[in-house]
């Protein structure tokens, strides 16, 4: 039996990076997001670190899934990094594209529901050949995932990017998140939208029961809204309305300006 769920859901088209401190922290991110993807019908895949991936199954053995049954019968693969991003030898962003593709329409015609992936980022601290196709490439992903039944999550360390990386890589995602324990009972959400972050806060024991939302401007202490909602789609669809509302104004006053 499939026990985990994550306190925050995705739906198809989402594209997000997740910023992570530690391999505990990844692999308790990353359990429900797969575990709530194979109870889903679809298709798992995982491009991690070596060292993550005898961890990431026995959590997720640890949570329900039969890792051997789900990965024979072809819904759920895990492989290391270098066999994904550097199957020649270097970092090719169109070939990569292509194989992402050609992997959600496979999914489709064995009978999935839809393609979920987790592919771990911090290689493109090493230099390596192509490393620097890594934002070109968020961006194609990005444009190309909200047409496709596919969700996306891209795992990057907080501690090794530079504030110039860190800062293209968000704006290559429809989303950049961080989920955080904030208390023994809540766990926090933030969502960057450009230069708007909203916070959503949830309880870790009983995440019906409410979505506490605050939206504010990156850096800034004045907040531009907040609310509750009874579920995280419901919260940052409000946040998101908070941030198109503040943004237009913005680009208006920018235009009369003019």
């Amino acid at each position: 039996m499939l026990t985990s769920s994550s306190v925050f859901q995705f739906k198809r088209g989402d594209h997000i990076c997740i910023f992570y401190r530690d391999a505990a922290t990844l692999v308790e991110t990353l359990v429900p997001y797969l575990v709530d993807g194979l109870r889903k019908g679809e298709r798992c895949f995982c491009a991690q670190k070596p060292e993550i991936i005898p961890r990431l199954r026995m959590a997720l053995e640890a949570h329900g899934v039969d890792t051997h049954q789900e990965i024979r019968r072809g819904a759920l693969e895990i492989h290391a990094e270098d066999e994904v991003y550097f199957p020649d030898g270097k970092f090719e962003r169109q070939a990569m594209m292509e194989r992402l593709d050609r992997s959600i329409n496979e999914s489709l015609r064995q009978g999935f529901a839809g393609f979920r992936i987790a592919g771990e980022m911090s290689w493109a601290l090493s230099g390596r050949n192509g490393c620097d196709q890594l934002p070109a490439y968020e961006a194609m992903v990005n444009a190309s995932f909200p047409h496709k039944p596919a969700i996306g999550i891209c795992q990057y360390p907080l501690h090794g990017f530079s504030p110039r990386v860190l800062e293209s890589v968000i704006a290559g995602h429809r989303m950049a998140l961080q989920e955080t324990m904030i208390s023994a009972n809540h766990s926090a959400l933030s969502m960057r939208c450009g230069e708007y972050v909203a916070d959503i806060v949830a309880d870790r024991f009983d995440p019906a029961a409410a979505f506490h939302y605050v939206v504010q401007k990156h850096g800034a202490k004045e907040v531009l809204g907040w609310g509750m909602e009874h579920g995280m789609d419901q919260a940052m669809e409000a946040s998101r309305a908070i941030i198109d509302d503040f943004a237009s104004r913005n680009q208006s006053s920018q235009h009369f300006a003019s």
